[in-house]
């Protein structure tokens, strides 16, 4: 079994592998009922693995008036029900730290990133931007493009000129990985992140309109509905062949 925490391949310096206790999360930040419950029943463990910032690690801190990237936290968590991993992901965020995060569920992971910014109405603060994550991979039994990800993830194939451009690199990894399943490749350029979340509104869009198509009993309604699904679904694999 792949542990691909272990083999990002950082310096014994950077290594914390301290457990995080759950109440730290209730005492510590605003969380609803629901969090809370969710966050009882459906994490198991919660480890700071690694912690990079100027004292253990050749990587300069960058920080200016938005953004605050003098540390970055590797941060693995172990949960019992796939279905609640956004919920989850975004009570860990709550770390004051950029943080990447190896979501385990028995013998699969998932990799989450959520660039941070300075709050502007506290400082001391910072706040999730927008939130990356992968599908789910099967470490028992992971496909070549996994694989390559996987290895991918190593820290020296991260550039050291600062920790923002570190932090960085590790999103672009996960939106190449992402764009593959569609590519069939490990390549992206300025555009993939764009296109990605134009190909999720274009899906949620074929959704929408197959599901009015299910409901709707007007049979002129029905042929536009259709006719526009396929103009849709044209923009979708056009969208799809520039990854």
């Amino acid at each position: 079994m792949i542990d691909v925490v272990e083999t990002i391949g950082f310096p014994l310096a950077c290594k914390i592998n301290k457990k995080i206790d759950k109440k730290l999360f209730i005492e510590n930040f605003s969380l609803n009922i629901n969090e809370r419950k969710i966050l009882s029943a459906n994490v198991e463990r919660i480890t700071l693995e690694y912690l990079l910032n100027k004292n253990n690690i050749n990587i300069l801190p960058f920080v200016d008036e938005e953004r605050d990237y003098s540390e970055i936290a590797f941060v693995r968590v172990e949960i019992t029900n796939k279905t609640k991993y956004k919920t989850i992901t975004s009570i860990i965020q709550n770390i004051p730290y950029p943080l990447i995060i190896f979501i385990q569920c028995e013998k699969t992971l998932m990799v989450n990133i959520s660039p941070k910014r300075i709050n502007k109405s506290d400082s001391s603060k910072l706040v999730v931007e927008e939130s990356h994550f992968t599908d789910w991979i099967d470490i028992l039994n992971p496909s070549e493009i996994e694989i390559a990800f996987i290895e991918s993830l190593a820290a020296k194939n991260h550039p050291f000129t600062d920790l923002y451009a570190f932090y960085n690199s590790y999103l672009d990894r996960i939106i190449a990985f992402n764009a593959s399943k569609h590519s069939g490749t490990l390549r992206s350029n300025e555009d993939t992140k764009v296109i990605l979340e134009e190909i999720t509104v274009h899906e949620v869009k074929i959704t929408k309109l197959k599901n009015k198509i299910k409901k709707e009993t007007n049979f002129n309604d029905k042929v536009n509905l259709n006719i526009e699904l396929k103009k849709v679904n044209d923009r979708l694999n056009t969208l799809k062949g520039k990854l």
